[in-house]
């Protein structure tokens, strides 16, 4: 932990002035503790709020929730919370990243991540990861499925894992903001905590003004389902753009048919390709995952068809980069997520969703869908999530809707479905983006600024109809 010295920052000088006394049924009990080694130089603050376990059940205690606040470069007093993605992601992480804005910025992390002490990490599975990438489909299953049990045999009893949902990590959000004080506030969440925003305006919030979900994940999504819909509009998308642009035709023709084409090579002859001393294997599961993950950002997709065309041609240079990329991609994706709040949330949340999948999946499709979440549930014991869980959201709260022409797991159909809920939605859907379009992006960012100045204004979005320009390359 870093230095608590004087010079640090502040959580009540980071706050607006307490204009009201908050609810005492909902109002968090915070403290200032030294922030992690790895955001002492960012100009935060960092916390521990003391939470109910259960809001509807006093008698099973509380919880301790890590966050970190940063002050606004601005005039705008309105703070946001901002909602990391996952499940199991967590927010302070972010803190890292994300630059000051003009408002506060409270970055509260999910239970079992940051730096509160319960920790629902899996070890286990992150140090087979090498194994895993090594490895042809069948035995990588099984290797992932024995780290992942040993991890949930370790952790499954805990009280917390059992009271780990999108419904109690709202809850938190809400107390963690009126307990900092705030009698008005926004939030942001990206991709699942999008899905924490959902919650947040399914019931009425202490103070809350607006909220804006980027990569919009709707609770009542069937996420098989969904993620093999998704991913395949995103391959569809990225196959139209690239045959609209003269460069990337001369990369690859038809970037869709070659992702089939290599899908049934790699089914019957998998490939090994050999990255700093290690070995990756290339076979049709892997393939299309590390497609599926290289088409999140916008900064890697681009390579992706003079890639495709160059291992079809067994190009090593394509070869070593596409294996190098993805598997840093992959590992670095778990390596940020805690499993054991992924599956607490989403086995309790999302599994009573999931139906028999569709007949007629594309060979992409099928593969990315090989690892059924009904199979990785038991060992977790969650119970069902409550039949209220998962119904569409309504609200009259103003919500901005994020959604980027490429994103792989929540594209602009999600974010359209779930503005018919609202009365006071705002859809901004940008050209040339993946996933999460808000981060480092201009326009998008002073559309975010003028909906936290104020929340019920009419915004103007005209700056995201020009889109991002996509520049196609060969690495």
């Amino acid at each position: 932990m870093g230095d608590g010295g004087s010079a640090a920052p502040s959580l009540v000088t980071m706050t607006m002035a307490k204009e009201a006394t908050p609810s005492s049924g909902v109002a968090a009990e915070v403290h200032q503790v030294d922030c992690p080694d790895h955001l002492t130089d960012r100009g935060v603050a960092c916390g521990i709020a003391i939470v109910p376990l259960d809001r509807d059940d006093a008698l099973l205690g509380t919880v301790e929730i890590s966050f970190v606040t940063m002050p606004g470069n601005g005039p705008v007093a309105m703070p946001m919370a901002v909602l990391q993605g996952g499940p199991g992601g967590a927010s302070s992480d972010l803190a890292r990243w994300f630059p000051p804005r003009l408002f506060p910025q409270i970055f509260i992390d999910q239970r079992g991540t940051g730096f509160a002490p319960a920790d629902f990490d899996c070890p286990e599975f992150d140090a087979a990861l090498g194994a895993v990438v090594g490895a042809e489909a069948a035995e990588a299953a099984a290797i992932t499925e024995r780290s992942l049990n040993a991890c949930a045999a370790r952790l499954v009893g805990d009280s917390l894992l059992d009271h780990t949902t999108t419904a109690n990590h709202a809850n938190d959000v809400e107390s963690i903001m009126v307990g900092l004080g705030y009698t008005q506030w926004t939030a942001y969440g990206v991709s699942y905590g999008s899905t924490i925003g959902f919650e947040l305006l399914a019931v009425d919030r202490n103070g809350l003004t607006g909220v804006v979900l980027d990569g919009v994940y709707p609770p009542d999504l069937d996420i098989e389902a969904g993620y093999a819909f998704s991913a395949q509009r995103s391959l569809d998308a990225l196959t139209e753009a690239c045959s609209q642009s003269a460069r990337c035709t001369g990369y690859n023709a038809n970037v869709g048919a070659s992702v089939e084409r290599l899908l049934d090579r790699f089914e019957s002859s998998p490939l090994i390709v050999t990255v700093d001393k290690a070995d990756v294997v290339l076979d049709d599961v892997r393939l299309a995952e590390y497609v599926f993950l290289l088409s999140y950002s916008e900064q890697q997709m681009r390579y992706l068809p003079a890639v495709l065309t160059g291992i079809e041609k067994n190009d090593e240079q394509a070869l070593r980069w596409f294996a190098r990329t993805a598997t840093s991609t992959l590992t670095s994706a778990y390596g940020a997520n805690d499993e054991g709040t992924y599956f607490a949330v989403t086995c309790h949340d999302r599994m009573p969703f999931v139906a028999e999948l569709p007949e007629g999946l594309s060979a992409y499709q099928a593969a990315l869908v090989s690892a059924p979440l009904a199979d990785r549930c038991p060992a977790w014991g969650q119970r069902a999530a409550a039949p209220a869980t998962g119904e569409s959201v309504r609200s009259d709260v103003p919500v901005l809707l994020l959604s980027g022409q490429f994103d792989p797991i929540t594209p602009p159909a999600f974010a359209q479905d779930a503005a018919a809920g609202f009365s006071a939605a705002t859809l901004v859907s940008q050209d040339g983006r993946g996933h999460g379009i808000w981060s480092g992006n201009e326009c998008i960012g002073r559309i975010v600024d003028a909906f936290v100045a104020d929340p019920g204004s009419d915004l103007d979005t005209a700056c995201a109809e020009v889109g991002v320009p996509v520049l196609w390359a060969q690495p």
